[in-house]
């Protein structure tokens, strides 16, 4: 393979829809002769694009690539999903495109579908049901964490894959299994193409992919105004908030949002950290601004007419995503968020507002968030078709505008840096793991194909591969039975260890599951309830449970998991919905079935069938695993569970078997009427007309299910592909409860 080629794609560069016209200018390699094409009318190439020209970006790589690895890097919004297209024409085989979010994938099938529109099919893990149905589309739309379980697992639709899409490659930065899939890829020499919007370090990656074609585009479809302020400039607009800095940061904040917002502009406020944001909506509050968001750190005694809302990743799923909606369609005209926008759904706006925190550290100036972050977030600004530029107002805090530019200037001058070059010991061990199942005992060409570990220090190689076999995940450099369980789960072996430790303590279950759900972080969930009274006291029961478990379980929100399975968020009625990660781990909840499943079989604990679907339960709804029947009436939730939980306890009555027939349970409940009224007043804050009619809809949820089983439909079936596979497919829930009976 010969040197790639470099081309420079010129912001002078043109295009316009009405009327379709515009220009492409470019260099290649270190020639700065300027060159100029005419854009591509889409019919010349693909009658199915919906446009009369390819773009800037798009006409170049069209002209330029003829075969091999290729790596994109250009502004958000720029085409790169046509691209994508492009590319994936050269090809024969099933395709594959990969992206960092569920919410991205499935945002991108449907775009997808305009080229292949019965060709294209989700896999994002969602659903475990999809490990038992190989795809039938040509076209694959998935998660980085659903590819590298499919590529360690030798999944049979991968081996049919005829090329890769990797977008938003510089997440290799922040997330380690993308470096997993993307080693995958280059040992197996499956054509890639590497899209992203803002990466240091161009032409390493380019060498670790092995990239016949680099594009670096500076052009924007939507010219971009940029303005820095000091935001010390704005008059702090706190009325009944004045005393800490987050307060007067706040004020200044929105001080500046009144006055840069014009008429029916869609903004996005960008905030360094999520208590700066929670803060700028209780501001907001005060002066009377409608608010969108239901679960909220503070109470929200009124309800308006939405204005605005915070967007971040402790914002519970339902309302993200109808947050979402309402801003895509203009229903909501601000939003707060943070970095995990800028890197997630494509939500164009109008203005883009960015505050940069500086400080210094070790004598230098630091800022949050970093310049690629702040180049991300800009990359939002803008909306082609409906405005002629788009804006963007970086606010300084703590330091100059110079400072800033020059953080600016020097952006993209860094080294290419991913995750697991931190070296921390759980990615470490992981992919020393797979580099023995590849390779055995030539696991260093393993290593060398990875960007981060051929380059680890050999004396940490050799500890790690130490711990390794004196742990028994591997024996004559193969993965023993315990090695393999950790690949096939993705479950690092540093994890796993943990696990077992906190089973010989014997600690209460579900604090020694934690370490299996080694994916989340479960951090969002304080935020929301420290400054509620009765927090302390709850605190100190969990931390009570949590105490004798060691560090550990500090350092990795074992005590937040807890607060949340044991359902004391049900006590405090600013929470409408579990927060963040809270709110969405049934797919989760599936994974960890499988995983306590195989842990069982291979001998590693006894777990019974039933625990298991009670563990599942209570991860997924949030309930003490003896009450996980409550949870499995359809249409109960989080909350109601947890209300018929409390109250089932100060009766002293015992919670009805998992499985067992709804219409069993009608009785009990009519003794719980009256505790349930107590507790939507108590913990709710209902008045007693409120309660009722919540007491009613309650009812009607059990009457609406009587004939049904106290059993969530998905974790049931589940177990049953586990034990049967797609057989389980054509089994009535009975049958497989019947099943669950008599398995062992």
């Amino acid at each position: 393979m010969g040197e790639a080629l470099r081309a420079y794609l010129l912001k002078e560069s043109s295009y316009s829809l009405e009327p379709p016209r515009g220009k492409v200018l470019y260099f290649t390699g270190d020639s700065k002769k300027v060159l100029e094409e005419e854009l591509i009318p889409s019919t010349l190439v693909d009658p199915l694009i919906p446009y009369p020209l390819l773009n800037p970006l798009q006409t170049l790589f069209y002209k330029l690539y003829r075969g091999g690895n290729v790596l994109v890097a250009s502004p958000t919004s720029s085409g790169k999903s046509l691209i994508a297209y492009l590319f994936m024409k050269n090809f024969s085989g099933r395709l594959l495109y990969t992206a960092p979010t569920r919410a991205v994938v499935k945002e991108k099938a449907v775009e997808f579908r305009t080229y292949y529109p019965k060709e294209v099919e989700l896999r994002t893990g969602e659903s475990i049901i999809e490990n038992f149905k190989n795809p039938r589309g040509r076209v694959i739309v998935s998660t980085y964490e659903h590819l590298a379980y499919a590529l360690r697992n030798s999944a049979s639709w991968v081996e049919e894959v005829g090329a890769v899409v990797v977008d938003e490659v510089h997440q290799v930065a922040k997330r380690w299994i993308l470096e997993e899939v993307i080693t995958a890829c280059v040992r197996k020499e499956l054509p890639l193409l590497c899209l992203s919007a803002t990466l240091p370090g161009l032409e390493e990656l380019a060498g670790w992919i092995r990239a016949e074609l680099v594009i670096e585009s500076a052009w924007r479809p939507v010219p971009l105004y940029r303005e820095v302020k000091r935001l010390v400039e704005f008059r702090n607009e706190g009325r009944g908030l004045e005393g800490s800095q987050e307060e007067v940061t706040a004020g200044r904040l929105l001080s500046a949002l009144f006055s840069l917002k014009k008429g029916d502009e869609r903004v996005l406020l960008f905030v360094p950290k999520k208590s700066l944001g929670w803060k700028l909506l209780e501001l907001a509050k005060e002066e009377r601004i409608g608010i969108m968001n239901q679960t909220l750190p503070f109470d929200l005694e009124e309800e308006r007419e939405p204005e605005i809302a915070f967007h971040n990743a402790d914002v519970p799923k339902e309302e993200r995503e109808e947050i979402e909606r309402a801003f895509k369609e203009g229903r909501l005209g601000t939003l707060i968020a943070t970095q995990t926008l800028a890197y997630g759904v494509n939500l164009p706006a109008d203005r883009v507002l960015i505050m940069v925190k500086f400080f210094r550290k070790f004598g230098r100036w630091k800022a949050i968030p970093d310049s690629l972050d702040i180049l991300q977030m800009e990359g939002r600004a803008g909306r082609l078709g409906i405005r002629d530029v788009g804006y963007s107002h970086i606010l300084v805090y703590g330091a100059s505008e110079k400072e800033l530019r020059k953080e600016l200037e020097t952006a993209l001058t860094g080294s290419f840096r991913t995750a697991a070059m931190e070296e921390d010991l759980d990615t470490l061990s992981f992919f020393l793991l797979l580099a023995h199942m590849y390779e055995g005992e030539q696991y260093q060409r393993y290593l060398e194909h990875t960007y981060s570990f051929r380059r680890v220090n050999p004396q940490k190689i050799e500890r790690v591969e130490n711990f390794l076999k004196s742990s028994g995940y591997i024996q004559n450099f193969i993965p023993t039975e315990k090695g393999l369980f950790c690949i096939r789960t993705g479950i690092p072996p540093t994890r796993f260890e943990d696990f077992l430790r906190r089973k010989s303590l014997g600690l209460e279950l579900m604090i020694t599951i934690r370490p299996l759900l080694h994916m989340k972080r479960f951090e969002g969930l304080f935020e929301f309830l420290k400054r509620k009274e009765r927090f302390e006291e709850d605190l100190e029961v969990v931390r009570g449970m949590v105490l004798p478990c060691g560090r550990g379980c500090l350092e990795d929100n074992t005590e937040q998991f807890i607060f949340y399975v044991e359902g004391f968020t049900v006590r405090y009625s600013n929470i409408k919905n579990p927060p963040g990660e809270f709110s969405y781990l049934g797919a989760d909840a599936l994974h960890l079935l499988r995983t306590l499943r195989e842990i069982r079989d291979g001998g590693f604990y006894p777990f019974s069938s039933m625990d298991i679907l009670k563990i599942a339960h209570s991860v997924k709804y949030g309930i003490n695993p003896t009450y996980a029947s409550l949870s499995g009436i359809k249409g109960i939730g989080h909350i109601r569970a947890n209300l018929i939980k409390e109250s089932l306890q100060s009766l002293g009555l015992s919670a009805p078997p998992l499985c067992a027939p709804t219409e069993t349970f009608t009785e009990t409940f009519k003794e719980l009427q009256e505790p349930l009224l107590q507790k939507l007043s108590l913990y709710r804050g209902m008045p007693q007309d409120r309660a009722r009619e919540e007491l009613r809809r309650m009812e009607r949820v059990l009457q609406n299910n009587r004939r049904g089983y106290m059993v969530d439909d998905r974790i049931l079936l589940a177990f049953g592909l586990f034990s049967q596979g797609p057989k389980a497919f054509r089994m009535t829930k009975k049958e497989l409860i019947e099943l669950l009976e008599g398995d062992a």
